[in-house]
């Protein structure tokens, strides 16, 4: 469920270089005003900000408009990439008028950051209890379940990834706004798989090498963006989950193995001769 959203209005004057934030009352007359004389000098735009009830008189489509707004991205994206994604194409193809593009989000970066966020949302609250770790289930057990069975849903099957990891290998994109909120929702869930994985994890095995789960972690999240890229030119593995489990289970036998290699190659303590007894 998509929430209703709070507002910021702006009028942007074109002929001044401007932009303005007024009230709900003070936007209501300025608009007013500027088409009783020359509306081709001013956007109108309002930005959403906060998620909040919806206050009494505010428009009931509003959440539903935008829903459409950010599902047409997506298509938009889809058919033309993320450099032909312009407002204008939006409205065009959700047949809403550019206005009501720009009354939900302010710039393409805005809207791009919206379409990140509602994606992993629902993504997170879908997924993140049926994923979690079970009560004495083991590591091998944990990633075969979330990654390697073929009535698993796709882990990573997510509309923001793929869009996340467009924006994230360029560091000189404008839309600076979405490009954070990716990186953030991706440290995000490398902080969440290596919890999991530590308390799952044998004991000793964490003592060893307490950096372990944040390695696999780390692991697990750049094998899914290669994956992404990949898809991106028609090339991405088919079995990719069942690849990642095979690799997540392999690695962790490895680093057992070199713990009980180390503890059996290590020199034992020679043990002092007893004194004899007079």
């Amino acid at each position: 469920m998509i929430p209703n959203i709070g507002y910021h209005r702006y009028i942007h004057f074109k002929n001044k270089g401007c932009t303005k934030r007024l009230n709900r009352e003070g936007f209501r007359e300025a608009s007013q005003a500027l088409r009783r004389t020359n509306r081709r000098n001013a956007i109108f735009m309002v930005t959403s900000e906060h998620s909040r009830t919806r206050k009494h008189g505010e428009h009931k489509s509003s959440a539903a408009v935008r829903a459409r707004i950010l599902e047409t991205a997506f298509n938009v994206i889809s058919k033309h990439g993320y450099s032909g994604m312009t407002m204008a194409k939006v409205a065009s193809m959700s047949g809403l008028p550019i206005g009501s593009v720009y009354w939900h989000f302010e710039s393409k970066d805005l809207l791009l950051n919206a379409m990140i966020e509602d994606s992993f949302s629902r993504w997170h609250y879908e997924t993140a209890e049926r994923n979690k770790p079970r009560p004495d289930e083991s590591f091998e057990e944990h990633v075969t379940r979330i990654f390697g069975t073929a009535t698993t849903p796709k882990y990573f099957a997510a509309d923001f990834w793929r869009l996340g990891v467009i924006l994230s290998v360029e560091k000189s994109v404008p839309e600076q706004t979405a490009r954070a909120q990716f990186l953030n929702i991706r440290e995000t869930q490398r902080d969440e798989l290596s919890q999991w994985w530590r308390s799952i994890l044998p004991e000793p095995l964490l003592d060893a090498m307490p950096g372990l789960p944040k390695k696999l972690s780390s692991f697990t999240l750049a094998m899914q963006d290669g994956n992404a890229i990949a898809g991106a030119s028609g090339e991405s593995l088919d079995d990719f989950q069942s690849t990642l489990t095979s690799c997540l289970i392999h690695l962790v036998a490895q680093a057992q193995a070199s713990i009980e290699a180390a503890a059996a190659t290590k020199p034992k303590r020679a043990r002092a001769p007893r004194a004899k007894v007079a």
